[in-house]
């Protein structure tokens, strides 16, 4: 894999051959770039687009007003109940972030990296900071329905997707997160300003359990970033298989302060942000970060699902269009 594109057999075996392989992931890679460009322009998005417009999703007064904030600034917050109302899903995922926070394989983990962390002069050497439920190293099977994927394909989130895409979406990804508090002032990872590589425009959500403030690595976001804002052209999304870290005080220079966005709040709070805009990670000091999150992309993205999911729950969903964004 490559930031989490799939590369095929064929390239990956023949990048084996000795003396050759340098020469054939340029040529692979060439390939990818062309892919992409030519589905965003041409054949997927195009009809992506056009499926979106025969479909009727009428939005709710708060889903409008999230999908214009999102528009003018690439950010939008509200309060899961606002958005969801007395509907249970709230209790189902608690029940699952008390599973995935308190388990004692998450608190050996937990004190695991710690001493890691506080051994270290670099941290740049220590696993990611990031712990999450599912394990990254594989791709999770899903075969019966999880709250977060309840989340994620639920009407009240991917209509206002789907409509700031202006068409139908895919999920690529969906987990929680409990981020490691680290006594440092050194940002590494995510934690940097960067643009994601997915897309060139795509939509994260982050569902808070937790209380979110500087102490705990509230995400910072540079509003009007975003494909089709005033500041698309700074440090542009330029290439879909590279993440590219501006300069260390570059993003804080060019940013006034009335663009840039700490997104805190208490639990409850569902940040809906294009990731394609600049964005960074905060650092937890004091207190961890822990939250729900699922990521999507427009059909012409290069990066594919990172989970698998049965044939039985794919066609059990609800609507056409959750069952296209987890096709």
């Amino acid at each position: 894999m490559k930031w989490g594109i799939e590369r095929s057999n064929l390239a990956t075996r023949m990048a084996e051959i000795p003396r050759c392989g340098e020469f054939i992931n340029h040529q692979y890679d060439r390939y990818l770039r062309l892919k992409f460009l030519t589905n965003w322009r041409l054949i997927r998005n195009p009809a992506s687009h056009r499926a979106f417009a025969r479909s009727e999703c009428p939005l709710s007064t708060l889903q409008r007003r999230i999908l214009a904030e999102l528009n003018e600034n690439g950010v939008a917050v509200c309060h899961f109940d606002e958005l969801f109302g007395n509907s249970g899903l709230w209790a189902r995922l608690s029940d699952q972030f008390v599973a995935f926070s308190e388990s004692k394989e998450m608190q050996s983990c937990l004190e695991e990296r710690r001493k890691a962390f506080e051994a270290t002069s670099n941290p740049n050497d220590v696993a990611h900071y990031i712990l999450t439920y599912y394990a990254q190293d594989q791709k999770p099977l899903i075969q019966t329905t999880t709250p977060l994927l309840e989340l994620a394909a639920s009407c009240e989130v991917l209509n206002v997707v789907n409509a700031y895409l202006g068409m139908l979406s895919k999920i690529i990804y969906f987990d929680m997160w409990r981020t490691l508090p680290m006594n440092t002032d050194t940002r590494i990872l995510s934690q940097r300003w960067h643009r994601d590589p997915e897309d060139r425009k795509k939509i994260r959500i982050f569902l808070y359990f937790n209380h979110v403030d500087e102490e705990a690595g509230a995400m910072e976001y540079f509003a009007g970033s975003q494909l089709g804002g005033p500041y698309q052209n700074l440090y542009a999304w330029a290439d879909p298989l590279k993440t590219p870290y501006p300069p260390e005080g570059a993003i804080e220079k060019a940013m006034p302060e009335s663009r840039h966005v700490a997104l805190k709040g208490p639990p409850g709070t569902l940040v809906f942000c294009d990731t394609a805009g600049l964005h960074r990670g905060g650092v937890a000091k004091t207190r961890p970060r822990i939250l729900a999150t699922a990521a999507f992309v427009t059909p012409a993205s290069l990066h594919g699902r990172r989970y698998e999911i049965s044939k039985e729950l794919q066609a059990a969903q609800t609507t056409r269009q959750a069952r296209f964004a987890v096709s």
